[in-house]
């Protein structure tokens, strides 16, 4: 699953609402080898919000793996947060389709449902009952948003992506003399994992990096995450 790993082990985290909207390509590299770009579009309208993106192996990867991803979501701006609405996303590997309809009531997930309809796994848990969740991409539209540096990083938030719910933390920033900051993050599966993915890897440690940007706000111009195969890096073009 390149996009779902791709963001939620990399990317899945929220933070505070700072812009009105954002489009933007970033290139995904393993051990310096370009292997992925995600394009995401968004905006925010009064008291709401939308946002789309799509994902694709690129190069090598590309060339051995046959895969794309979109996935679109709307929702609510509450308090200077995104709260999710509705979350849709599809995928195409090696030429299988596969699709989710994520619905929430507030926080907490209201009905999920699969296209095509998968059969029940021993470790799926209930979506009715996980509590302060948002989907995946509206957590990716809002990390990779422009904020004020004393509001960057030092935060956690849990995500849904209709099968899984995980956590991100993002650790304090360390300043460079430039303005350049740098936050270190743990991504944590907590529930809806079979218990093979559970031992394999439970968690997941990243680093982002912040750089100025115009208006005294800083953005995320990286995330780097170390696994089996090498250091992940995903780097805005």
């Amino acid at each position: 699953m390149f996009a779902r790993s791709l963001l939620c082990a990399v990317l899945l985290a929220a933070a505070p609402v700072h812009a009105q909207g954002m489009d933007a390509t970033y290139d995904l590299s393993l051990r310096g080898v370009t292997g992925g770009t995600i394009a995401l579009r968004g905006r925010d309208q009064g008291g709401s919000y939308s946002v789309s993106s799509a994902a694709q192996a690129t190069g090598l990867v590309g060339s051995l793996v046959k895969y794309g991803y979109e996935g679109s979501a709307r929702g609510r701006i509450r308090n200077g947060r995104y709260v999710s609405s509705e979350y849709t996303e599809v995928e195409i590997d090696d030429g299988e389709r596969t699709a989710s309809v994520t619905r929430f009531d507030g926080t907490t997930p209201a009905s999920v449902t699969f296209d095509p309809p998968r059969a029940p796994e021993p470790h799926d848990i209930d979506p009715t009952a996980q509590r302060g969740v948002i989907d995946p991409l509206t957590a990716l539209y809002a990390v990779l948003q422009p904020v004020d540096p004393a509001r960057a990083c030092n935060v956690a938030y849990d995500t849904f992506d209709g099968r899984h719910v995980a956590r991100l933390t993002i650790g304090p920033p360390s300043a460079a003399a430039d303005g350049t900051l740098t936050c270190q993050g743990e991504y944590l599966r907590l529930r809806g994992y079979s218990a093979k993915d559970l031992e394999r890897r439970p968690n997941a440690l990243m680093t982002f990096t912040l750089t100025p940007v115009d208006g005294g706000r800083v953005q995320v111009s990286e995330i780097r995450s170390r696994t089996r195969l090498g250091d992940a890096v995903l780097r805005r073009r």
